[in-house]
């Protein structure tokens, strides 16, 4: 931006050599009577020069030598294009491809912007010229809506794989999306099942995708608790048909534990406390009740932990800390205690022996 101000060149160039050679004449003074002789400076344009910059990256990892007063001080966020906005662009796109008619309705119109959530219009510009690829790989010259929903599950999911299942692995891939639509279906109010497919894509065995009606921007905790469910939805259903879990899960575990740890953290939606379903008849059944069921939420806890991080759940104890209730303080505490006195009552015994061997080599020496 320096010299950004300066006059033109060619107007800078020409005043100069004028007034050079006025003053090497030696005839024409430079003033007379207040008034000078030669030609005047050039001045800077008057034209109003506005500098725009943009990029993808997080405002706060710029130079803020870029974004402080006096530089790129003003700043414009572009979000992506809102439900209306979408169907502006699909009428643009869509009329510049060849489709079937079935497309060109209200609601048909409506219900792509619907389902095409977050995406830029490059995103759909490439879904529509995707869709007539596909139609014309197969011989036709318009695309359907097949066509269109087949690009958009590639954009999100990757390309289709094409190999072939075995008969069990199909029922329990099936089952497996069956479980996140079931649970979507019941669980996610205002949301309705767009996709629902079992072939493989970019390492996924299957893909389902449940979009809201109404286009909206935050979410209550019960909404969030939905999507946890509609996460899990897939574990449960291969536990109920099989009475085991595959390692299909392992992406939706992963998911559902950083949407857990965003809610907790970030949104401070933390758990309700946990209550124990039914009377025991004595205190000494209640507290059997209790401890087993803390032991199960325990186990579960590991299960999960090491499954999304690698761990060995034959060496891994949840710290005391995250105890679930406060009314199993008390157990965590005792193994707690216990594990500790294991410990010290193993350290002490290392550190005898070590005591023992020194005297001995002391014994040796002397």
């Amino acid at each position: 931006m320096d010299g950004i101000d300066n006059p033109p060149f060619w107007r800078r160039f020409w005043t100069n050599r004028i007034n050079t050679l006025l003053d090497a004449s030696y005839v024409v003074p430079r003033r007379v009577r207040g008034r000078s002789l030669r030609v005047r400076q050039a001045r800077p344009l008057d034209a109003q020069i506005h500098f725009i910059g943009a990029t993808n990256v997080p405002l706060e990892s710029l130079d803020p030598a870029l974004t402080r007063p006096g530089r790129l001080g003003r700043h414009v966020w572009f979000r992506t294009p809102t439900k209306k906005d979408r169907e502006d662009i699909f009428d643009l796109y869509l009329g510049k491809v060849d489709h079937d008619a079935d497309l060109d309705g209200e609601r048909p119109r409506d219900e792509l912007a619907r389902i095409t959530n977050g995406y830029a219009p490059a995103m759909i510009e490439e879904v529509c010229s995707m869709a007539l690829t596909y139609a014309q790989h197969e011989g036709r010259e318009r695309f359907s809506r097949a066509d269109i929903l087949e690009a958009m599950t590639t954009v999100e999911s990757g390309t289709a794989v094409g190999i072939e299942y075995v008969p069990e692995e199909t029922r329990s891939v099936a089952i497996h999306e069956a479980g996140h639509a079931a649970a979507a279906h019941v669980y996610m109010k205002g949301a309705e099942s767009t996709r629902l497919s079992i072939r493989m894509r970019a390492g996924s065995l299957g893909h389902h995708q449940a979009l809201e009606k109404e286009e909206r921007f935050s979410r209550f905790r019960s909404e969030e608790m939905a999507q946890l469910v509609w996460t899990l939805g897939a574990m449960a259903a291969e536990h109920a048909f099989f009475g085991e879990g595959t390692t299909g899960v392992g992406g939706d575990v992963q998911s559902a534990t950083a949407r857990a740890a965003w809610m907790v953290g970030a949104c401070a939606m933390a758990p309700d406390p946990v209550t124990l379903n039914g009377r025991p008849t004595s205190n000494g059944d209640e507290g059997e009740e209790r401890d087993h069921i803390v032991s199960r939420f325990v186990k579960l806890g590991t299960q999960i932990m090491n499954r999304t991080g690698g761990g060995d759940p034959s060496t891994t104890t949840p710290s005391p800390a995250s105890s679930p209730t406060r009314s199993s303080g008390g157990l965590w505490r005792r193994c707690w205690g216990r594990r500790t006195c294991t410990r010290t009552a193993s350290s002490t015994r290392t550190s005898r022996r070590g005591r023992s061997r020194s005297a001995s080599r002391r014994t040796r020496t002397r």
